[in-house]
């Protein structure tokens, strides 16, 4: 009798679709860069003898979580990160919307790069000048990125830009909002706001730390009361979660649906597949 693996674990029960249509033109699944409980997120290529392109699609939850309908989760982020699109476009170093591929997901522009996770020998102190200058241009719109500590949301382009990919958990200033309301975002997007700065000079100061200035070394040390209470309780219940999600993955019973599509280099599940 086989053990029984957990599916619910992940935002698809089964794979990515073979193809997707958008905007009227058929693409086909190429690869799988992440499949985790929010969102399973797919390279498509066109094939249709037109002028080659690629879109990037996200798929947002599908599947119920314990007995609970959870596919209302996947098309209200969807939503949101189209809000937050809105707000960004055109900022070069992130990716363009396309559209809609359903109520749950939607096609962004593709940009070829590696996660900075995954770049060996780290870029140096022009690398992380230039992803200062991508985050003051988010900032400018109201949004904070609010997820710059994970290196595998930066990304390393070809010609050695950066990029920044996922606006998932962003935060952003209502336009039209009751005053109460506005002032309470003002100050959670400005907090943010100085906590992507925390976490992108805590980057630079551990890959390249030789270009490190006195003033950036002194944003990559103020953390703030908020972040030490995060880690305070976050820490425990990540260990406790890593210990699980490895006892599940030693025992076969933790495998992603899409797991042959997926890369080799993903050092953010690599906590806990070993």
């Amino acid at each position: 009798m086989s053990r029984r693996t957990h599916k619910q674990m992940f935002a698809l029960a089964g794979g990515c679709p073979d193809e997707v249509t958008v905007r009227g033109r058929i693409y086909r699944l190429v690869g799988v860069f992440k499949h985790d409980f929010f969102a399973a997120t797919a390279l498509y290529a066109a094939d249709d003898g037109a002028a080659p392109e690629r879109i990037v699609v996200k798929f947002g939850r599908r599947q119920g979580f314990c007995g609970l309908p959870l596919a209302w989760v996947g098309r209200y982020l969807a939503r949101r990160e189209r809000r937050i699109h809105r707000r960004i476009d055109g900022i070069e170093g992130i990716q363009r919307w396309v559209d809609y591929v359903g109520p749950s997901a939607f096609a962004l522009e593709y940009l070829p790069g590696r996660p900075l996770d995954t770049v060996d020998p780290p870029p140096g102190g022009a690398f992380f000048d230039a992803l200062r200058d991508l985050v003051d241009a988010v900032h400018e719109r109201g949004v904070a990125y609010g997820d710059l500590n994970k290196r595998s949301n930066i990304l390393v382009t070809p010609d050695g830009r950066p990029a920044l990919i996922d606006f998932q958990i962003c935060a952003f200033r209502p336009r039209r909002a009751r005053w109460l309301r506005r002032i309470a975002a003002d100050r959670i997007v400005a907090y943010l706001q100085r906590m992507d700065l925390y976490h992108l000079y805590k980057h630079k100061r551990r890959l390249a730390p030789e270009a490190l200035r006195r003033d950036e070394r002194a944003m990559a040390q103020r953390r703030g009361g908020l972040l030490r209470l995060h880690r305070t309780v976050a820490t425990p219940v990540r260990q406790v979660r890593r210990r699980l999600l490895t006892n599940l993955h030693r025992n076969g019973r933790l495998t992603s649906p899409t797991a042959c599509l997926e890369p080799g280099e993903q050092p953010e599940k690599a906590t806990w597949r070993r």
